[in-house]
């Protein structure tokens, strides 16, 4: 598969590459803030983005958003250093497939990258999306996060997204 990595941290995407290169994939671009990730995703087309929440310019929920909204099968995983059940919602919401909260085991990544390497047709074929967010091996089951609210206040390139 082909991804495109955004994230903000320089090691966070070195780290990022090193796992999914190791699994045979190719790293096709990458980005450290929403915008990037908006027009990296509009040029390149990768079958995966792996994309922090907390990024400068737009966020991840907001990069997410506009990358949905141009392309409603694309492929997106959310990562962040908050462990809030309210930013994982948020994603699931705008279309996020699976949410790592970082610092995460390799273990979990790779568990995330099979799963999509199995349900995913490479190269812009069309997705089999999975019917709502699925946690990673280092999360909690769903049932044990508690209910968000029903509208979470993502602000606009906030750094401090829940």
């Amino acid at each position: 598969m082909r991804f495109l990595i955004v994230d903000d941290s320089d090691s966070s995407r070195k780290h990022l590459r090193q796992v999914i290169a190791e699994m045979g994939h190719e790293v096709i671009g990458e980005g450290h803030d929403g915008e990037q990730a908006v027009a990296l995703y509009a040029s390149l087309r990768p079958d995966v983005v792996v994309m922090d929440v907390i990024m400068p310019k737009l966020n991840g929920i907001e990069a997410l958003q506009a990358i949905r909204a141009n392309d409603p099968q694309a492929c997106v995983v959310m990562t962040c250093s908050l462990r809030s059940c309210e930013t994982a919602f948020a994603s699931e919401r705008c279309g996020a497939m699976y949410f790592l909260t970082k610092p995460f085991q390799d273990s979990a990544l790779r568990k995330v990258i099979r799963k999509l390497a199995g349900r995913r047709p490479v190269q812009g074929g069309p997705s089999e999306r999975q019917p709502a967010l699925q946690w990673a091996a280092s999360q909690p089951e769903r049932g044990q996060w508690t209910s968000a609210p029903s509208q979470p206040q993502v602000k606009p390139s906030d750094s401090s997204v829940p």
